[in-house]
């Protein structure tokens, strides 16, 4: 009896598994200790939008742009045969990983150093009226 293969090559190197398991790994420790979090206090300061809006659209393109390129990167990590480009691709989703994890919070800084840019010269404003109306 005849067994058939589907035999590419050579198999891949458990070194290439265990960065695929790395990069995996690396990219849900991120998203779950720092996205998540961060996500969940942007959310909970949604009642100071007056004051600072909060750039949802921004913010939910980058997270889906992200995750979509960490998966691509891992996914590449199936394809190769050589370790030091599984690793390096591991680590690149893992770069990605932490950009896109820390995007939210960098642009609700921005949007909140834009406002107060508005915001003091509304108060000097005010100001200069309360000034007037004291005799």
């Amino acid at each position: 009896m005849t067994r058939w293969t589907r035999s590419r090559g050579p198999a891949r190197p458990r070194a290439v598994w265990v960065a695929l398991g790395a990069g995996v790994l690396g990219s849900l420790l991120l998203a779950g200790l720092v996205l998540i979090p961060l996500l969940g206090l942007i959310g909970a300061s949604a009642g100071a939008v007056w004051f600072v809006p909060i750039p949802v659209g921004p913010i939910s393109v980058a997270t889906i742009v992200g995750f979509v390129l960490i998966l691509a990167l891992l996914a590449l990590i199936t394809r190769v045969r050589s370790v030091p480009l599984a690793w390096t691709l591991a680590v690149a989703a893992l770069f990605c990983a932490l950009a896109t994890s820390l995007f939210p919070a960098v642009a609700v800084a921005q949007a909140g150093v834009e406002q107060g840019g508005q915001i003091i010269p509304w108060i000097l404003d005010w100001v200069k009226k309360a000034a007037g109306l004291i005799p």
